[in-house]
């Protein structure tokens, strides 16, 4: 297991970083990628025959599905007067909550994952690393409700390529499988899968070198990572929120803070932040956590409901904004690498990186052949080259978001009010 954590890392590194909980987070790449060869030995850009060593193999993956196929139930709504995404998915919160699987660490999202200005819901439930997952949408008069997605550690939404992920370990024989979907219309289509073990990796069920594995994974899995269904507590005042019935953004942030103050500040010792990042005149809310083992800050905005946009992982339980620029800034510092990401936050809700570097400095003190890797915008650099460019990009002239009020009963109240202390530059 040592290797393939290893191996996680050095894929990591070349995505760069973003969501609390995944490691598989990225940046979005803007460069031509380098040729490399495929498996079958034809450059992958022209053809051309080209020598190449053949793809480790490994028996174990062959025993592991390499596509993972979701179907689901639709159902013609198009004749329903006055046909409302909110009072649809009400009904399913409520159905589920009946249902014996809920429970109290049930969590869910309401976010739009098809660009098509309706949401998607997504319900999660089960334990770590064992969840299952339920997807549905309402596109175009048609309301789909996909088949379970069980046996989960993650399901997450790459918001570059507006492509859903599951990832999947099997610790009893060291595997970890990445399934892909598109979610088209009533359909959640499978457009690929990598997987990994000790001794190999796969991508679309066939057998490929490790250089051609992390180009393809970093091509596809990049940018800002989104975790999906576990925004929300099913709280009444938070599906209340979700579902925009609060009467503005204030009663709606209230009502978040509170589901945190409720299921998450015993263990997370949360804080948060205002601060009016997009210029609509509607702040956005920033809830830090975990800063004493897996810090992090999440990131909610307005649209007439609260948008859980998404959770940045990160060192120090906060994140940068530079105003002149209006950019994020997100960083990493853990026992094997430090990485950082920089990101704008769109029109239409989602994040779009635009710098990353990381090195893995911090894993050559843990072992001393460690063969440290230098990435900038996931392409390996030397260290002078990597040194220059993240001193000539990076702004220390910043708001730090996430820890500018404590997450109290009081501090709430105040909040509601119209009082909140203010976020801060950097000194």
């Amino acid at each position: 297991m040592k290797k393939l954590t290893a191996l996680l890392c050095i894929t990591a590194l070349l995505c760069g970083c973003s969501s609390k909980n995944n490691g598989n987070s990225g940046n979005t790449n803007t460069t031509q990628s380098p040729t490399v060869a495929s498996s079958d030995g034809t450059d992958d850009n022209t053809g051309t025959t080209v020598p190449t060593e053949p793809a480790p193999t490994d028996p174990v993956l062959d025993s592991d599905p390499s596509e993972m196929i979701v179907l689901g139930d639709t159902k013609d709504m198009t004749s329903v007067a006055n046909l409302d995404w909110a009072k649809i998915y009400r009904e399913a919160l409520n159905d589920f909550k009946k249902s014996d699987d809920y429970n109290e660490n049930a969590r869910f999202t309401v976010y739009d994952i098809n660009d098509d200005r309706v949401p998607e819901l997504v319900i999660s439930y089960g334990p770590v690393g064992n969840k299952t997952y339920l997807i549905k949408t309402l596109s175009d008069g048609y309301y789909t409700q996909f088949d379970p997605i069980t046996e989960c550690g993650m399901l997450n939404y790459v918001m570059d390529r507006s492509l859903l992920t599951t990832t999947r370990y099997r610790d009893d024989i060291q595997v970890m499988n990445i399934q892909l979907y598109r979610l088209k219309g009533k359909a959640l289509a499978n457009v690929g899968s990598f997987q990994r073990s000790n001794l190999a990796v796969k991508e679309d069920g066939v057998f490929v070198t490790e250089e051609h594995f992390n180009e393809e994974y970093n091509h596809f899995i990049s940018g800002f990572i989104k975790d999906m269904g576990e925004d929300h507590s099913f709280d009444d005042d938070v599906i209340n929120a979700a579902l925009g019935e609060c009467s503005d953004w204030k009663e709606a942030f209230t009502a978040i803070l509170n589901d945190y103050l409720k299921t998450r500040k015993e263990n997370d010792d949360n804080h948060f932040s205002v601060m009016d990042i997009n210029g609509d005149d509607i702040p956005e809310l920033f809830i830090s956590g975990a800063y004493h083992y897996a810090p992090y800050v999440q990131m909610f905005s307005w649209n007439g409901c609260p948008v859980p946009v998404g959770s940045f992982g990160n060192s120090e339980g906060t994140i940068g904004f530079d105003e002149k620029a209006k950019e994020i800034y997100s960083t990493v510092d853990n026992p094997s690498m430090t990485a950082g990401s920089i990101y704008t936050f769109e029109p239409n809700y989602k994040l779009a990186q635009v710098f990353s570097y990381g090195n893995t400095e911090n894993s050559k003190k843990q072992d001393e052949n460690f063969e440290v890797s230098y990435a900038v915008n996931g392409e390996r650099t030397d260290k002078s080259s990597y040194e220059k460019a993240v001193k000539e990009r990076l702004n220390d002239s910043l708001y730090i978001l996430g820890m500018d009020n404590d997450l109290t009963e009081e501090t709430i109240k105040d909040f509601q009010n119209g009082k909140y202390n203010e976020a801060k530059k950097k000194k």
